[in-house]
């Protein structure tokens, strides 16, 4: 049995408290003084809401558009891709992935590009890797969507400025008939038509940097989740109005998107990027802390209580810090995720 003393999420907000761990399961939470002077925030194990992992393994040597960088099918990263062979991917993926579940996350959404050899490698690379595939023919093809829909969770698709919108919509029917997830890159580079998007009825959408309040609105009340990746986004001289965001009803949730991008392989370095551009347009830290859990969550539990609850399995991140001063970027975080496999002993 482990104790364990902190600042507990509620669901909403943080209590002090404690939390008891035996056999792989929490046991109790107990709201009120913590009896250890222990000093850590205890949440759930975080889900990373937008990744490309294969490119962990690519180190830039300067300065990228985004044109240059990624856009496919030439991109910097399309060609590494292309390049690199099966087996460096696969080691570079899983070696990112490992990377990622030390840093507190339990499972993360990936644009898995190269069709269904992409999505192979992933599944071999990781079990936490919800995979979100993309077709390689430059036209519909449906007996390779059929393939990539058997071994993947879903497509992630670019962009709908990079592809005709019939082909489109041909994807988006394939995938909802076969009960996965859809996901698209929205207005990164440029505003893009949202209403086009949401008639493709995705399960979630990415970036949203150059949206409307307008477009924004639309997709809460389409109950259409949004990812944002802040550095990603800084990177390329661009800042996504997290607040408005916030502020129209949308359920924003955060990725760290390309690993080339973050190499550190740590989603509380993106989330005090995140952060920190939410404090400067008037935002709350508590608001950041909702992105960061509770929304991610979201994006593959609707029904999830987004709190601990006596019975449920272990799968806790552990920070040695308060929830304010994890976002100091002079502070080094010692950061413990105990997974279902841990049995408290």
């Amino acid at each position: 049995m482990t104790e364990i003393s902190g600042h507990i999420w509620n669901g909403e907000d943080f209590d002090e408290g404690s939390i008891i761990i035996e056999n792989r399961i929490v046991v109790d939470i107990m709201y009120g003084q913590p009896t250890s002077d222990e000093n850590y925030t205890i949440i759930p194990g975080l889900v990373d809401g937008h990744t490309h992992v294969a490119d962990a393994g690519l180190v830039l040597d300067g300065r990228y558009t985004l044109e240059e960088l990624v856009a496919p099918p030439n991109g910097i990263k399309h060609r590494y891709l292309r390049n690199k062979s099966k087996d460096e991917l696969i080691s570079d993926m899983s070696d990112y992935a490992t990377r990622l579940k030390m840093n507190g996350v339990s499972k993360f959404l990936d644009f898995r590009e190269g069709g269904v050899e992409g999505c192979s490698m992933l599944r071999n690379a990781s079990d936490d890797a919800i995979i979100l595939g993309r077709p390689i023919s430059n036209e519909f093809d449906p007996n390779e969507m059929e393939s990539i829909l058997k071994i993947s969770d879903g497509i992630g698709v670019s962009s709908i400025s990079d592809m005709d919108h019939s082909y489109i919509e041909k994807i988006a029917d394939i995938t909802h008939r076969s009960g996965k997830k859809l996901a698209i890159h929205v207005s990164e580079r440029i505003r893009e038509d949202i209403d086009f998007v949401l008639s493709l009825e995705p399960d979630l959408i990415i970036h949203m940097v150059q949206a409307t309040k307008d477009d924004v609105r639309k997709c809460a009340d389409a109950d259409v989740p949004i990812v944002v990746c802040a550095s990603s986004n800084r990177y390329f001289d661009m800042t996504p109005d997290i607040r408005m965001m916030i502020e129209s009803g949308a359920s924003v949730s955060i990725g760290t998107d390309n690993a080339m991008l973050s190499p550190s392989a740590n989603i509380f370095d993106e989330f005090r990027t995140f952060n920190d551009i939410l404090s400067t347009q008037g935002g709350s830290l508590i608001d950041a802390y909702r992105c960061l859990i509770r929304n991610g969550c979201k994006l593959l539990y609707r029904e999830f209580p987004f709190k601990f609850q006596p019975g449920m399995d272990a799968d806790i991140t552990i920070i040695r810090s308060s929830p304010k001063d994890i976002t100091k970027r002079d502070q080094v975080l010692d950061v413990r995720h105990l997974t279902p496999g841990y049995r408290g002993e």
